[in-house]
């Protein structure tokens, strides 16, 4: 059976699914499974945390893969009652909202703002996902970054409707075009969350233009834009649900260890299972999947809570890479808390 043929034939599947599951939380665990996975997501923060702060003090600079990641896992995790510093998370929204802090010390003298932000696509965009807009103090101008960063990203759109991936994202294993539109894919889920003027057309026609994507990264942010966009048009047909096309695209390529690679035809590892898990959880799609890819970021990882993932650039030639650790632990950490926040929502409803 051709990829296409198993697409379509989930496709169907999850359709007739949706309909009996209607509004339904994604899965269950059982206390024991519940347990593990807490103890999973606390370790796992350990290890970012402290990766973390390793970061910001020897490299003194957010970046787009580090400092967003470092606080995405820790407002997951605070979803699920698991113990976090707020007051350090706190500390590390205010700074690295500062656009001062996205560059390295030496370059923070006589800084162009403007143009450090349309250098700093991915990092705004990340920052606006993972720091919840509940997180609003009384301060006067406590929120005024995102204004600014949403305000910059409609104005850093290219005419086509992509935004260029920035840093190193370009040097990532897989085509510059579908980097950009994985790029573009989270950048329309975060202006679709800000109280900006944005029409997200033009940027989803061109994140369509991937016929043949290879990351499961692609899958999982074209996934939660589809959700996304069905969310706002609530009296749409689930027949005619977008979101059943790309939850079959993903399962699609789950191994049979019950998790991803990053890149679709790679073995499994802690990065590409944390965006499908993560997506597949937001989304709504049948526990059995769910179940297969947590117990599979429950097996893989380490004492000390890391997951060891291969790096994502070509040079790294397969081998795991520090930055590839950290952000493939935090998206774990991220997955897992989704998958519990879950969990917790269908024992109250039963």
């Amino acid at each position: 059976m051709t990829l296409r043929s198993r697409v379509a034939a989930l496709s169907a599947l999850i359709w007739i699914g949706g309909l009996a599951l209607a509004d339904q939380p994604a899965w269950s665990q059982d206390a024991n499974g519940s347990q593990e996975t807490a103890r999973a997501i606390q370790l796992g923060l350990q290890y970012v945390r402290q990766a973390g702060e390793r970061w910001i003090e020897k490299r003194g600079c957010v970046s787009c893969h580090q400092i967003p990641t470092l606080i995405w896992s820790h407002e997951a995790a605070r979803q699920t009652e698991s113990m976090v510093d707020s007051d350090r998370l706190g500390d590390w929204e205010r700074w690295s909202t500062d656009v001062v802090n996205f560059v390295k010390p030496e370059q923070k003298t006589d800084l162009d703002h403007a143009a450090t932000m349309a250098s700093n696509i991915d990092t705004m965009t990340q920052l606006l996902l993972a720091i919840p807009q509940t997180n609003a103090s009384s301060a006067p101008n406590a929120t005024a970054w995102r204004s600014r960063f949403a305000e910059k990203l409609l104005e850093e759109q290219s005419a086509d409707g992509s935004w260029r991936a920035c840093g190193q994202l370009p040097a990532q294993r897989r085509p510059t075009k579908e980097t950009t539109a994985t790029t573009t894919a989270w950048t329309t889920l975060a202006l679709l969350t800000e109280p900006v003027e944005f029409d997200p057309s033009t940027a989803i026609r061109f994140i369509d233009s991937i016929d043949e994507p290879e990351s499961t990264e692609f899958l999982a942010t074209r996934l939660r834009l589809a959700h996304e966009m069905n969310r706002r048009r609530p009296g749409q047909s689930p027949s005619h649900s977008s979101t059943q096309r790309w939850q079959a695209a993903l399962i699609a390529h789950q191994n049979e260890d019950g998790g991803w690679g990053w890149k679709l035809a790679d073995a499994s590892d802690a990065l590409g299972t944390g965006y499908a898990l993560h997506a597949l959880a937001m989304t709504g799609t049948e526990s059995s999947v769910l179940d297969r890819a947590v117990s599979y970021l429950l097996a893989t990882q380490e004492p000390n809570g890391r997951w060891k993932v291969p790096g994502t650039k070509a040079s790294a030639k397969g081998k795991a890479t520090p930055t590839a650790n950290d952000w493939g632990s935090a998206w774990a950490v991220i997955a897992l808390s989704r998958s519990m926040k879950h969990s917790t929502s269908v024992k109250h409803n039963e």
